[in-house]
């Protein structure tokens, strides 16, 4: 039994643009979480020789959630344009993932921005830590081969 694939609504040059924008969002996240642990195994004294080090994960923060502010955009656009995407059996699951790393890393983001460099250790790598996680829990394999 094979499914047909939905008509995705959402495209340029007509390559889908979910699939485009989504790895940039996990990219930006991958590198705020391993910025988070070199920071936690640095030496004190190389902690606080280097305050701008907490403003680059900031600044990946933001870079991440508009990517993934765009992706949900878009994914919403193909998920209102057709049907078949919503039949997909993890469609919710992964709108639910997503939406759950955006959380995380809002609150993570606004920890940053009021304390600096010390909400990295350890809530911001706490926090850093089960976004990843969630990311790798979220069943995307199906909705990705819907693009292909």
């Amino acid at each position: 039994m094979t499914i047909e694939k939905p008509h995705i609504t959402a495209r340029i040059a007509g390559r889908a643009l979910h699939p485009l924008l989504r790895p940039f969002a996990v990219g930006y996240f991958l590198a705020v979480c391993a910025c988070d642990l070199i920071y936690s195994q640095a030496s004190v004294f190389a902690r606080s020789g280097a305050p701008e080090f907490a403003s680059i994960t900031e600044w990946l923060l933001i870079a991440g959630l508009v990517t993934a502010g765009m992706a949900a955009v878009v994914a919403l656009i193909d998920l209102l344009g057709e049907r078949r995407f919503r039949s997909l059996p993890d469609a919710r699951m992964y709108a639910a993932g997503g939406a759950l790393v955006v959380a995380l890393e809002i609150y993570n983001l606004s920890l940053r921005a009021s304390a600096g460099a010390d909400a990295i250790t350890p809530m911001g790598l706490i926090l850093s830590l089960s976004a990843v996680a969630v990311l790798l829990a979220t069943p995307s394999q199906n909705w990705a081969r819907m693009y292909r």
